[in-house]
């Protein structure tokens, strides 16, 4: 009930004041020797009703407390002096205006902490140390879709995606365990709909409450917008394949792979033949054509192993102009010369038209081989794939030679 009179349920208050205004107004009518003390049991409604009603409230209840006192004493035949009639009312009006004061301030700025809690569009919430969320404001509805007793009824690790579980796991408890705050950490929640929200958090643990506060703001887009430019930064713009940045990190890794395990690969450098005569003829849209066509012919034709501009293979890394680059994990000297052969093949067997006339397109392909104490960095592979290309470049074009080096 006293919950309910910090509350402001102001009738229950009412009540109870007036019920302990009339125990203590009978009991002090009653007690001879022990009145005066009794006299300040009137501090007790006086604080109840101003805790619900106010300073107001209390001041009047303070005057009622006087009135009492005042009128307990001349019942029972004790009468003070006027500097104590004095004494109590100051007392009983001063407690009652106090704490009414306090109590309107307290609930003024819980009001305001509510509006702002209320309508934040960042999602708010108090969760325990037990797992659970103990509050939440609108912003988690409207983001997750759940209902807020949906929200409140279940572990809040449920809501998270799998694979973020173990790592908001040992957040929460880091947390919970030295009441430290994180900012930025980030997470993926998962909407009532199956949709998945990045979510990045601001929290703070109070042990002594077992309890977790924190702020929240649904960053998916951000996300997005961040894993789009990190794509662009590494793709070539004009055929989507790797650019020269992502194909360098590539083969870095690869040369120390082959060097720490003692395995062995193969780099080709393919330059396209007579790439501006065709611009000089046909002008650069026919030239950015070309270019697409020798990345897709060239992606088409390697193995699935072969990296190729990203790592699960499949792509033509493009390091700029007419030049493109290949590296084939696993592949000796002689099966990377195979692959330089039939790729030369399988483009000039594609046709590009421009307009009526048609084109045949050829490209010069160079191969050097890595591992087994061959070309230990990248640098030097590169240059070596250079040269075999153009020694095929000064031969005509059209086909792939390997320089190796033992």
């Amino acid at each position: 009930m006293f919950a309910g009179l910090i509350d402001g349920r102001r009738r229950e208050a009412i009540a109870v004041a007036a019920v302990l205004f009339i125990a203590i107004f009978v009991l002090r009518t009653t007690v001879g020797t022990l009145a005066d003390a009794i006299s300040f049991l009137y501090v007790i409604p006086v604080v109840i009703v101003a805790i619900s009603l106010g300073t107001r409230g209390g001041a009047l209840a303070g005057a009622v407390a006087f009135a009492l006192s005042t009128a307990s004493a001349l019942i029972a035949d004790q009468p003070t002096s006027a500097l104590g009639y004095v004494n109590r009312a100051v007392v009983f009006l001063f407690i009652g205006a106090l704490i009414g004061r306090f109590a309107e301030a307290l609930r003024s700025l819980e009001a305001e902490s509510t509006r702002f809690f209320e309508l934040s569009r960042d999602m708010i919430c108090v969760a325990g140390f037990d797992g659970y969320f103990r509050r939440v404001n609108p912003a988690f509805e409207r983001t997750l879709g759940y209902s807020r007793r949906e929200l409140l009824g279940r572990p809040f690790v449920e809501f998270v995606h799998p694979d973020d579980r173990d790592d908001t796991d040992v957040e929460t408890g880091e947390i919970s365990d030295s009441g430290r705050a994180t900012v930025h950490f980030q997470n993926r929640y998962i909407d009532k709909d199956g949709g998945v929200h990045w979510i990045e958090w601001t929290s703070v643990g109070v042990p002594e409450e077992e309890r977790i506060y924190a702020v929240a703001r649904d960053v998916t887009e951000r996300k997005l917008l961040e894993q789009e430019l990190e794509l662009r930064s590494r793709s070539d713009p004009l055929t989507g394949m790797l650019n020269r940045r992502s194909f360098d990190e590539s083969l870095a890794a690869q040369i120390a792979h082959a060097r720490r395990y003692k395995r062995r690969g193969a780099l080709l450098i393919a330059d396209l033949d007579r790439f501006k005569q065709i611009n000089d003829e046909f002008g650069h849209a026919a030239g950015d054509e070309a270019l697409r066509m020798v990345s897709r012919v060239l992606a088409e034709n390697l193995r699935e192993t072969d990296v190729v501009g990203r790592d699960e293979g499949g792509l033509v890394a493009r390091l700029g102009g007419d030049e493109f680059a290949l590296l084939l994990p696993e592949t000796d000297a002689a099966g990377a010369e195979a692959v330089g052969e039939r790729l030369v093949a399988a483009l000039a067997a594609e046709p590009l038209w421009f307009g009526d006339r048609e084109v045949r397109l050829g490209i010069s392909i160079g191969v050097a081989t890595f591992g087994e104490g061959q070309f230990t960095t990248a640098e030097d592979l590169l240059a070596a794939a250079d040269r075999a290309m153009y020694v095929v470049k000064a031969a005509g074009g059209g086909g792939a030679s390997i320089e190796s080096r033992s």
